[in-house]
């Protein structure tokens, strides 16, 4: 009977011994390995391609805020070129009405007819205004060199 017991012992243990490599290899087997990483890799994938629908829907608001910038900035062009046009296109207007341009040339023309043609004003020395006979311009000042 002491054999028998020993079969069975043999038995048993081959029968644990199955199950706990069975998971023991499972665990540290290389396809635990290969699906570990396969998984891994997967999760990265879906991470970056979240982050591309990301980025992409980022450069869309970007371009579509740049084509309204543009937009407006070519409204604003031709607003500036349309005055422009308008303001080519009407008359100038003088800085003085023709009335006030009339009396200015009338009174140019009364000053010339005042002036002496014969007297040069550039040689003359510059009078003195003040009441007092006092600095340069006094009569009989005797000029020292």
């Amino acid at each position: 009977m002491s054999w028998i017991i020993g079969i069975l012992l043999v038995a048993v243990g081959a029968v644990i011994g199955v199950f706990v490599a069975r998971y023991w290899l499972h665990e540290h087997s290389d396809e635990a390995r290969l699906t570990e990483e396969v998984t891994q890799s997967r999760e990265q994938l879906a991470a970056y391609q979240r982050e591309v629908v990301e980025h992409f829907a980022t450069a869309s608001a970007l371009v579509e805020q740049l084509e309204q910038t543009q937009d407006k900035l070519k409204a604003y062009l031709h607003n500036s070129q349309d005055i422009l046009e308008r303001e080519q296109s009407q008359p100038s207007l003088p800085f003085f009405a023709e009335d006030t341009m009339r009396q200015l040339r009338m009174a140019n023309k009364i000053n010339d007819d005042r002036k002496r043609p014969g007297q040069d004003t550039t040689d003359a020395p510059i009078r003195d205004y003040s009441d007092t006979k006092s600095g340069l311009f006094k009569k009989g000042s005797k000029k020292t060199s």
